[in-house]
């Protein structure tokens, strides 16, 4: 019977921020010409243990993970910096079990590992947001003193519920696989947010520096739940639009709105009532009609008579009046257009009421200045964009 124990401390990932693990290595018995160990390996927020069953020469064998834990709250808190100031202090809940087997082959670990996160949450209590239901699994292969990971199938992330003190969503859903360099390749990524769907199409994911670049297509969105989240120039909004537009993030530069363009989706009703905007509409028509020469004075007033649809346009104009719209169309030029607006919502409607002597409204509502710095005093700060 031969015994004895090894101790150390291992980095496994070469990021600044993952911690080194304090290992130890049990010799338990000597069998079939093999030596057969436990390996036990902890760090702050992580605990593992494998069995290995290795010759003599320590060239050969198998090893098997038969306890591999995560405590998501602790490597958050050590991400959290890397990604976004916004979310350190954000709580983290859930268990992480790691499971796997393999070879060792020329000294080297060969095998497969699985990741699974259940019963998963995140909330930040300061800011009001919190992610619920979350289900994160994968399977993984790594070789070569386990430097080189890649997916077996898809990572696959799942949040049954996305809530913000400005908006909600549910049902979010992101397949990834990871190359050979730890780095995401997003498969699919969808979530159900106003009713409707955004859905982005394939792309890469730095994580360091993290940075997402991605072309998104926006079918059936509450434009109620727009108006509510984003300075419009609208009081209130009902219908649903579709279309595309292109989205950037990073820790350095913040969010960034790219090109895009949203319509009204065919055949879905919408009504929408502007915010109170006092000579939008009126200041290009008159309040009376003038039928005499101004020089006749009093009398050239008194037969003017009024501009029936006037008092349309003011109760139009200051909300009082809702509008069925019959086309809609929003562009997004972040770089500026010729007129130097960065966005422009373009609408052709009727008053919803019957009875106006008001027919056909065709206006423009313009944002000029930096989109991104807009949508964000919409989201943080409720601002509403005037119309003029």
């Amino acid at each position: 019977m031969l015994a004895g124990e090894l101790d150390g401390t291992l980095k496994v990932l070469k990021f600044s921020w993952a911690p080194e693990l304090v290992w130890r290595i049990e010799l338990t018995s000597m069998e079939d010409a093999r030596l057969h160990l436990l390996l036990f390996a902890d760090a702050p927020g992580i605990r593992m243990q494998v069995r290995v069953a290795i010759d003599s020469s320590l060239d050969a064998g198998t090893w098997t993970l038969s306890e591999g834990r995560l405590d998501p709250a602790i490597w958050f808190a050590r991400l959290a910096p890397q990604l976004s100031p916004a979310l350190v202090g954000a709580v983290v809940a859930g268990d992480i079990e790691l499971h796997g087997d393999g070879v060792i082959r020329g000294g080297q670990l060969e095998g497969r590992v699985t990741f699974d996160w259940r019963r998963g949450a995140v909330s930040h209590p300061t800011q009001g947001w919190a992610l619920e239901d979350i289900a994160l699994t994968g399977d993984f292969n790594f070789a070569q003193n386990a430097e080189r990971w890649s997916s077996v199938s898809p990572l696959r992330l799942t949040i049954g519920s996305i809530v913000t003190g400005r908006f909600g969503a549910r049902n979010l859903l992101v397949c990834a696989r990871i190359d050979q360099g730890l780095l995401p390749q997003i498969e699919e990524a969808r979530v159900e947010i106003a009713g409707g769907e955004i859905e982005a199409a394939p792309f890469t994911l730095p994580i360091s520096p993290l940075m997402i670049q991605v072309a998104l297509q926006i079918r059936r969105i509450g434009l109620a739940d727009v108006v509510a989240l984003l300075p419009t120039g609208l009081e209130e909004a009902q219908g649903r639009v579709q279309g595309a537009l292109q989205l950037s993030w990073s820790k350095a530069l913040g969010l960034r709105i790219g090109a895009g363009r949203l319509e009204l989706v065919p055949n879905e009703p919408m009504v929408l009532r502007l915010a109170s905007a006092p000579g939008f509409l009126s200041a290009s028509v008159p309040e009376r009609f003038a039928l005499l020469p101004a020089w006749l004075g009093p009398l050239a007033r008194w037969a003017a008579p009024l501009n029936p649809g006037y008092a349309d346009l003011v109760a139009i104009e200051l909300g009082r009046t809702a509008l069925k719209v019959e086309s809609l169309e929003v562009r997004l030029t972040p770089e500026g257009d010729p007129q130097g607006q960065s966005a422009r919502v373009m609408i052709q409607a009727r008053p919803a009421l019957d009875g106006t002597s008001v027919g056909p409204v065709g206006f423009e509502i313009g944002v000029k200045g930096p989109l991104a710095y807009v949508l964000r005093l919409g989201v943080e700060n409720g601002a509403t964009l005037s119309l003029r």
